[in-house]
Order: structure tokens, then C-alpha cells, then sequence
């Protein structure tokens, strides 16, 4: 049911209406701005006051899922749309949601990317009247958490250009035929043939990536019971903090899996919670797993992300290790099987 809702929300909303919004020259598109999952919501007071405020915080401050602790899911900041049409900087901003109620509007929707800056998701709602905002942000809630991720990515990506540590995606490349991009901030922990698990680590947090490779044999491999499984499996060769501990996944908690779209190749994607097991080990935290057939149909390659923050919030760490796993891009040699 809600793939029907998802495609019927963005077929709606390439039925383009005209935008009171100009673009900008595609030749002179700046970088975008912002904090991550930060969402600038353009609407005057006649919008944005009293229970429809109420309801559009309600909508967009819902808890992020897959976290070990309670995390909104945008960071909310509103300007009424004088200040858009008024200030250069608002329209740099990466994620925007403008909305307008007048009489004469026919409750539209509409979606650009890159509008005014680069990388930037836009979406706009013309609307007749207060009542049609909830339901309307709550329609198409999921395409716009799906194409804000898109984004974050992208400036993720973007900020590691001139920073990569290629040695590092060298090896990967050699021993994986294919490459992620990561900052020289991450170094090689561990590797075999089929294995790797890289790390960054601060005084304050660490985020990891977990790479596995293993041969596809039938379509249950993308089962959420056999995805797990098989997290457990290469979690193993994570140390604990304690002798003989070790990471693992929490089954405690429900883990959640979904077919999304990953850079052209089918892939499911699991959130859920890992923790140490052991004597005396009590560290846990968020990750994110992308199970994704290769090219070729011959292999399956999960990426894990996790994070590790010990009472901090983990919301922004998680955005930066599931970005680093969409860097993903396939070699020639594995691109041509």
C-alpha cells in the first residue's frame, strides 16, 4: 500500500504547475547551504501560525526511525516568503518547502531539484485553504524524506572532493572491483577477500563502514530474516570493548527493511540497532544496511553503516556513514560482466 501511495504521489507532482519562483542560470548554480536534514519551510503567518503550525511540526518532527534514542526527523526553521523572493542566501538554502493558500489555488504540488543552487530539493504547495496543509505534507511525506536524503548525499559526496584518502579507495578497489568514496579521515581496520570494515574515530564518536561480499543464490537473500542473519555473521569480526565481546544486532528491537533506489541497482535497505555482545559490554547504537545485487546478477554486496556516540545524538553521524555507502560506483571490469 505504501508503494501505491508513494508513485501515486509522484505522478501527481510531475503534473508541473507555473512557479512564482524563477530559477536560476543553470550556468551559475552555487553551492548549497544549510544544516543536515535541516528543512526551510517558506510560509507566511496566515500559514504558519496556530494549529497548522501545530500540525506541520507535529509531521516533520516525528521521530527519526532506527535510533537508539527519541531524534526528530527534520530540524524545522520558518521565513515567511518576503524573505525568500527578498534574500539570496534563503535560496541556497539545500531543502525547501514553500507554501501558499489563496482562493483561487487548486491544491497543487510541484518538485524541482536544483532550483537555485546545487545539490537542492524544492517542493512547493499551492494551496486553497489552511485545512489542505496537513494532509497534503502528510501525503507526500515519504517523497520528500526520500528526495532530502538525496540530497544530503550529494553534499556529502561534495564535501569529501579534494579530501578522499585515495589510498584507502585504492585498496578497495583492487580487492572489491568497486570503489566508495571516504574522507581521509577513515583508515582500514580490517580486510580479507570478501571483507572489510573501515573506520573514523574521534575522541567523541566513531563512525564505521562494513563491507561483505557473498555469492547470490536465490531471491530469499534479500529477506529482512536472512539480512540479519547475516549482519550477525559479519558483525563477529567486530571487537567489543571487553576480550571476547563482539558486535552484534539487536533483535530486541524491530529492524525495519525497504526496497529503495540505490544508484540504479536493486538493493534493500535495513535500519535497526546493533549492540555489543559480551561480559560487561553495553555499548549499542544506530546502523543502516543497503543489501545490493551487483551488476553482473552474480553477487551481493552489504554495506553497513553504523554509528557508535555514546550520549550524543546520532541522527547526523547515521546521515554521514549511509552517505559514504551510496558513493558506491562499480568498476569497469565488473560493470562489462
Amino acid at each position: 500500500m505504501k508503494k501505491v501511495i508513494l508513485a501515486s504521489a509522484l505522478l501527481a507532482l510531475t503534473a508541473m504547475f507555473p512557479s512564482c519562483f524563477k530559477p536560476s542560470n543553470p550556468n551559475q548554480k552555487r553551492g548549497s547551504s544549510g544544516k543536515t536534514l535541516e528543512l526551510l519551510v517558506v510560509a507566511d503567518k496566515n500559514v504558519y501560525s496556530g494549529s497548522v503550525k501545530d500540525s506541520i511540526l507535529t509531521i516533520l518532527h516525528q521521530p527519526q526511525k532506527g535510533l537508539n534514542q527519541v531524534e526528530q526527523m527534520f530540524d524545522v526553521v520558518n521565513i515567511p516568503v518576503s524573505s525568500l523572493q527578498n534574500t539570496d542566501m534563503f535560496k541556497a538554502h539545500r531543502n525547501l518547502i514553500i507554501i501558499t493558500i489563496a482562493d483561487s489555488n487548486r491544491n497543487k504540488a510541484r518538485m524541482s531539484h536544483n532550483h537555485w543552487a546545487q545539490p537542492q530539493i524544492l517542493f512547493e504547495f499551492q494551496l486553497s485553504s489552511r485545512d489542505s496543509v496537513a494532509p497534503f505534507l502528510r501525503r507526500y511525506l515519504p517523497l520528500i524524506r526520500d528526495e532530502v536524503y538525496k540530497c544530503e548525499h550529494a553534499r556529502i559526496f561534495r564535501a569529501y572532493k579534494g579530501v578522499e584518502n585515495h589510498e584507502l579507495m585504492q585498496k578497495l578497489r583492487n580487492n572489491f572491483s568497486f570503489e566508495i568514496t571516504v574522507s581521509n579521515e577513515y583508515y582500514i581496520c580490517n580486510m580479507t577477500s570478501d571483507f572489510a570494515w573501515l573506520r573514523k574515530q574521534t575522541n567523541d564518536f566513531s563512525i564505521g563502514v562494513i563491507i561483505h561480499t557473498k555469492p547470490y543464490k536465490k531471491t530469499s537473500d534479500f529477506d529482512q530474516a536472512v539480512i540479519l542473519d547475516q549482519l550477525d555473521s559479519t558483525m563477529k569480526a567486530i571487537p567489543g570493548p571487553v576480550d571476547g565481546s563482539y558486535m552484534g544486532t539487536d533483535r530486541r528491537v524491530d529492524a525495519e527493511t525497504r526496497r529503495v533506489e540505490f544508484n540504479d541497482r536493486y538493493c534493500m535497505e535495513t535500519r535497526g540497532l546493533w549492540h555489543v555482545l559480551g561480559k560487561k559490554a553495553f555499548l549499542s547504537g544506530p546502523y543502516v544496511n543497503y543489501t545490493i545485487l551487483t551488476p553482473d546478477g552474480e553477487d551481493i554486496i552489504m554495506l553497513t553503516g553504523y554509528v557508535m556516540a555514546p550520549g550524543k545524538n546520532k541522527r547526523d553521524y547515521l546521515m554521514q556513514a549511509e552517505s559514504i555507502c551510496y558513493t558506491i560506483r562499480f568498476t569497469e571490469k565488473q560493470s562489462k560482466k
